[in-house]
């Protein structure tokens, strides 16, 4: 940085040139150029704060050196003040049609030419500090755009999340809103004994399931230079490309993103108590289907063994009045008799077999009522 203004003098008249230096001096470091050429050399690498330029000289006159310095992107903001003889309205309108700040006649007043320089020096700096704050007011315009965007994303993730039925919808919703933030991540699910982990290449890597169910527990947000781990009991994500080169950047990010970290362990523990409720209720469905068939069953075995008792009486009852006509001898009586009485046996054998499994379908219906009566309270 300069620790004085630093003028350029530009004149090819050595007198005029030794004037002003001598003038200027004192307050201020000056520079001598005999022509417009040499200071157009010299003037991108010095940047003067002034350049005093005379108009009329060999070569190329101030009006054209002028011209050439505002072309010029690393000139085009230096203070020209024209110092010339020519004094008409006409070459006052020339140099400022060239883009001279300020003209001024000769022969030279030092005194106006001091109060011209201040003059400069000081809207110059006022209008320095008038850029700055444009640029300022520009730059917390748009940090107040960017963060509003940001939370927006913010917002749009915990509405997803609350909308997501399963834990592949929250993935979802998480990998769109880091894309959104131009965030590579890799996000973890845990509950009860499930653990998933994916990134948002939708790829499953091994070392990256591991890392993140390591740093679970090394704190809410643990930073690895660009990677950085937010963590809650059941959700984790692991970004991978924070922008530690834009500190207020990467500032808010952490703030939003412990936000989305958070909104999804509390949807994680949601779907997954969920998920456990519909499983519970689909046993409890089943075990109330099967102790209906049970029932059924049993009550089919009921009746067969009552029918089978009838059926037996009757048959016997029938036999034994029609044995009294058919003429038989004793020896044949009785045996047709024993044969009767063998198979009477055979089928009350059978039905005691059926009154033993519905004994054992009652045990198994008392277990299955007590279970649903526990159940219910």
């Amino acid at each position: 940085m300069k620790e004085k203004t630093l003028i350029m003098i530009v004149d090819d008249e050595p007198a005029n040139c030794e004037l002003l230096k001598q003038a200027l001096g004192q307050q201020y470091e000056t520079v001598i150029f005999p022509s417009g050429i040499e200071c157009l050399k010299h003037a991108s690498e010095l940047k003067p704060d002034i350049i005093l330029l005379d108009v009329l000289m060999p070569e190329l006159s101030g009006y054209e050196t002028c011209k050439k310095l505002r072309e010029n992107d690393e000139t085009k903001d230096i203070s020209i003040i024209f110092i010339s003889a020519l004094d008409t309205l006409e070459d006052r309108l020339k140099g400022y049609e060239s883009g001279g700040d300020d003209y001024l006649s000769k022969p030279v007043d030092l005194e106006i030419v001091h109060k011209k320089i201040t003059l400069v020096l000081q809207n110059k700096k006022e209008n320095q500090q008038l850029k700055q704050n444009i640029q300022e007011t520009q730059d917390a315009f748009m940090t107040a755009l960017n963060m509003g965007a940001e939370t927006g994303q913010v917002a749009t993730f915990i509405e997803k999340s609350f909308l997501a039925q399963n834990y592949e919808q929250l993935f979802t919703a998480c990998f769109d809103s880091m894309r959104e933030f131009d965030l590579s991540c890799v996000a973890q699910i845990r509950f009860e004994d499930e653990i998933i982990t994916l990134n948002s290449e939708g790829k499953l890597l091994t070392l990256e399931q591991e890392l993140m169910f390591k740093a679970q527990y090394d704190g809410r947000i643990l930073p690895f230079g660009r990677r950085v781990f937010f963590n809650y009991s059941n959700f984790s994500i692991l970004i991978k490309n924070m922008p530690i080169e834009d500190e207020e950047l990467y500032g808010r990010l952490k703030d939003h993103l412990i936000v989305i970290a958070s909104a999804g362990d509390a949807r994680v523990q949601s779907i997954g108590t969920e998920l456990s409720l519909k499983k519970h209720m689909n046993i409890s469905d089943i075990f109330e289907n099967t102790l209906n068939a049970v029932e059924k069953i049993q009550k089919i075995l009921e009746d067969d063994v009552k029918k089978t008792k009838e059926i037996t009486r009757e048959m016997g009852q029938g036999i034994e009045e029609k044995v009294l006509f058919l003429g038989l001898e004793e020896d044949q009586e009785k045996q047709l008799m024993n044969i009767i009485d063998s198979a009477t046996g055979q089928i009350i054998e059978t039905i005691s077999n059926k009154n033993m499994i519905n004994n054992a379908f009652e045990d198994v219906l008392d277990g299955m009522n007590n279970a649903l009566k526990y159940k219910e309270l």
